[in-house]
């Protein structure tokens, strides 16, 4: 893996998107944080969360078109330096001694601006990564950029919480915005092939996407696959994005340390299920993981609900609760790596380079459609009930999901052709190199 940091495009990326995710991760963790803090009403929590999912939701496909035909550094330094200035901003005015509702407005906007430059920076730095590194490298690439979100949730997080308790919430504005405005920086110096200018309007961008849909159609094992990830949304979101937080806000009334205590053991795991399972994954079948990723994680996530459900009638107290919480959802953090290394991997190998932009673009949209669908009902379901029934509820929709993906011959002959497709692979590199060695 170490062998891909060489590659200064890849490691400018790299740089930008941990900066600007540490950053951001610091921002989401005590805006919610806060949030959750004002409004007492746990479906006006869900959404306001929902509406920033919402609008980079719809935005994504049009933007993926637009990584397609445009500059993709550009975008993304640009964006980035936009969500920069906005931060700033909105930091500046939280320091003005703002009323509730002035605040809520104030972040409401600020949400919804960085929600639109998130839309046009996700599909051009993700297709952008596949453009400055070879195939061999795809693993090494994708395991890294894994790292990114593992390693943006333990130091923003508390950072975040620490900043948070000591300085306060407009600070949190600041030193986000500083982290994207650097980000920016760092992404100007990033060098790739000159791509060939076209002329973009609405016609020529509908029919591109069009086409990509059209690509994508033909892959109906990666299009059903991505139909059950939209699923999963269902079972993870509620929980973990209204759910936790205000379970800890509200019923237990912990600081936002506690809660990120329990948010950090997460990315623990996933960073070391990031490192371990990059040098191994070439060696692990992509159908053999998804089946054991998926039937391990409804263990662990049966696991947390059982947690939660002896801390709410009193079978357990705080401390217990706290150490049982951070180990379970360490572990659950190892398994989501396992899961998901060797499937966007293959992922990236399925798609030819020139539909790359539009394809993830439309594979994001549809993972993700679920997300503000599933926050609302989310709290929805915790404003009638309790968090007990949502986390039972979470399980369940795991099961069907699981299912679904286990029944479904589409899916299973597609993970399995690419696991036949990496044998072949491997077996013509072998056969390249006998020669080689025989001269040797």
């Amino acid at each position: 893996m170490k062998k891909i940091f060489l590659n200064k495009n890849f490691a400018l990326i790299f740089m930008g998107s941990l900066v600007s995710n540490i950053g951001n991760s610091f921002f989401n963790a005590a805006l919610g944080w806060y949030v959750a803090s004002l409004l007492e009403s746990k479906i006006q929590f869900a959404i306001f969360i929902a509406v920033g999912a919402a609008i980079q939701l719809v935005l994504t496909p049009f933007c993926g078109v637009i990584a397609d035909r445009l500059n993709k550094v550009r975008i993304m330094y640009l964006t980035d330096y936009i969500r920069g200035a906005v931060v700033l901003i909105a930091g500046y005015l939280i320091f003005q001694d703002l009323t509730v509702t002035q605040t809520v407005v104030l972040l409401y906007a600020t949400s919804i601006i960085l929600a639109i430059n998130g839309a046009f920076f996700g599909p051009a730095s993700s297709s952008l990564v596949p453009s400055v590194v070879t195939e061999e490298e795809f693993q090494s690439a994708n395991s890294s950029m894994s790292m990114v979100g593992s390693i943006q949730g333990i130091v923003g997080l508390m950072l975040g919480a620490a900043v948070y308790e000591y300085m306060g919430i407009g600070w949190i504005f600041i030193i986000n915005g500083a982290s994207f405005i650097l980000s920016g920086f760092s992404e100007m110096f990033i060098r790739v092939a000159k791509q060939k200018a076209s002329e973009l309007d609405l016609i020529s961008g509908l029919r591109d996407m069009k086409e990509g849909l059209g690509y994508l159609r033909t892959k109906r094992g990666l299009m059903q696959l991505m139909y059950g990830s939209l699923m999963l949304n269902f079972a993870f979101v509620p929980l973990m994005a209204v759910g936790m937080p205000l379970f800890f806000n509200h019923t237990l009334q912990t600081d936002l340390m506690q809660y990120n205590y329990v948010m950090v053991s997460w990315s623990v795991g996933t960073l070391i299920g990031a490192i371990v399972i990059g040098n191994l994954a070439r060696s692990l079948k992509v159908f053999k993981a998804a089946s054991i990723g998926l039937v391990m994680m409804v263990v662990g996530w049966s696991a947390i609900s059982y947690i939660i459900y002896m801390m709410v009638n009193g079978m357990i107290v705080y401390d217990t609760f706290f150490m049982m919480m951070i180990s379970v959802m360490f572990v659950t953090g190892l398994i989501n790596m396992y899961l998901n290394i060797p499937l966007n991997t293959a992922f990236m190998k399925t798609i030819e380079p020139e539909y790359r932009g539009r394809a993830f673009a439309v594979i994001g949209t549809l993972s993700q459609a679920a997300v503000p669908i599933a926050v609302f009902l989310g709290g929805v379901l915790l404003e009638k009930t309790d968090i007990v029934t949502l986390s039972v509820t979470s399980i369940g929709v795991l099961i069907l999901v699981m299912t679904y993906i286990f029944g479904n011959p589409v899916i299973r002959r597609y993970l399995k052709g690419l696991d036949i497709k990496n044998m072949q692979e491997k077996q013509q590199i072998n056969e390249d190199l006998e020669p080689v060695l025989e001269q040797g």
